[in-house]
């Protein structure tokens, strides 16, 4: 009876999921060094058809790259991430992506990040292979699911704090 009078309130979503809907691969895969050799961090990458990146955690918008293909999130969990579009994508300045968010920022898990022309990045033979990556690993423990799995925007786990 009493149970339903103390009920804790909802404690924040700490899951990182899939921010898309496609193949999520190992960063090895990625043909960029920065993410390939995890200089940025530890994460996966994802190889997509869509045209949207939803956020995969809840959290505040830390960084929005000035050319729009790159957003950082800070989660509430602590970790820190960051998810890059494509491959050379900074020298594109900004043409073929569109910022649905800003800096500072409040998202949820599924909350729309950013739009991409698919068709602009398809005759521009642009590799929209998009990057997610923990930037403070040094101070947190995780676990990478999902690899070389197919997995669903908002509903696959890919990133566990241990």
């Amino acid at each position: 009876m009493f149970n339903s009078l103390f009920k804790s309130k909802k404690t924040a979503d700490t899951r990182i999921v899939a921010p898309v809907t496609g193949k999520c691969v190992d960063l090895s895969e990625v043909p960029d060094p920065m993410f390939s050799n995890k200089v940025m961090g530890d994460g996966v990458a994802f190889i997509y058809d869509g045209d949207t990146l939803y956020s995969p955690s809840e959290g505040i918008i830390a960084v929005v790259a000035e050319t729009n293909h790159a957003i950082g999130i800070k989660c509430v969990s602590g970790i820190e991430l960051l998810l890059h579009v494509g491959v050379d994508t900074v020298e594109l300045e900004g043409k073929g992506f569109t910022s649905l968010v800003s800096k500072d920022q409040k998202v949820n898990i599924g909350t729309p990040l950013l739009k991409i022309d698919r068709k602009f990045m398809e005759e521009n033979k642009i590799n929209l292979i998009t990057s997610m990556v923990v930037t403070n690993g040094s101070s947190v423990d995780i676990d990478i699911k999902g690899v070389n799995t197919t997995v669903e925007q908002g509903e696959s786990e890919i990133i566990v704090e241990k």
